[in-house]
């Protein structure tokens, strides 16, 4: 029992007494029918003491109890929160990559079409004099747009590395290969492994951003004070000059992030 408890207990066996001493037993040569009266009021008096102190104690524990388990639950809560989060920032990189790999999104490298197999498969549509057509629009068209790609570089946080692209722009046309470098120098006095991820603005011409070859999502891993060059071979889809969304994107920016790899 509580201090708080033990002292209310005192104040009502005290506050009991002092009512009970009031009706003290009646003299004989009092009236026979108050002697019932005061025997049914001294009972009360008991029965109201006896109860309130039950009900008191009992509903402090209760409340006690009740407390106890909110708190238990609200730990349990917090507890699996932080683990989710742990978990899923160490799943974020492979779960990206598995998406894009089977999406396509961001330009991701699959088995696709290339270049000279989706000029013949415009050329053989329709008739031999719209297939002739076709295939001297496109290769037109493809002629004399140019897209200016341009590249960025980020580290995320605790990443001690130094990256930067080689070049801040390749001027390409739809239809043709380029190749452009990245540069990663590692500024700590211990070994880092890190690892990449990308994403193509704007995100509707993504589509149409082929990567041939690419160092994203693949693990590299630089001793103190070592530098390397990483290479990203890419072309813009030939049907990039055909889709009417891409009408006055002339512009295209390739963002490769790179994320320090936990050893432990």
């Amino acid at each position: 029992m509580s201090w708080s408890s033990l002292a209310r207990a005192t104040r009502r066996a005290t506050n009991r007494n002092l009512l009970l001493s009031q009706f003290k037993p009646l003299h004989q040569n009092h009236h026979p029918f108050q002697q019932p009266i005061y025997n049914k009021r001294r009972c009360e008096i008991k029965k109201h003491f006896s109860t309130s102190y039950k009900v008191g104690g009992g509903s402090a524990a209760n409340s006690n109890t009740s407390r106890e388990q909110k708190s238990k639950k609200t730990l349990i809560y917090l507890t699996g929160l932080v683990v989710a989060m742990v978990g899923s920032s160490y799943a974020a990189v492979p779960l990206y990559r598995r998406f894009c790999q089977a999406t396509g999104y961001g330009g991701t490298v699959q088995r696709r079409e290339s270049v000279e197999e989706k000029i013949a498969r415009h050329a053989n549509d329709g008739t031999v004099a719209t297939r002739c057509l076709s295939f001297s629009l496109l290769a037109l068209s493809c002629l004399y747009r140019e897209i200016a790609v341009q590249f960025n570089a980020d580290v995320g946080d605790g990443m001690p590395w130094k990256f930067a692209p080689t070049q801040r722009e390749v001027r390409v046309k739809p239809g043709e290969s380029a190749l452009a470098f990245y540069t990663a120098e590692n500024q700590s006095s211990t070994p880092i492994t890190g690892v990449s991820t990308y994403n193509v603005t704007p995100m509707k011409a993504a589509v149409y951003f082929n990567k041939i070859q690419c160092f994203c999502f693949e693990e590299q891993r630089l001793l103190p004070g070592e530098q390397i060059d990483m290479p990203v071979f890419f072309y813009i889809d030939p049907e990039f000059e055909t889709d009417p969304r891409m009408d006055g994107i002339n512009n295209i920016i390739l963002s490769y992030t790179f994320f320090k790899v936990s050893e432990e």
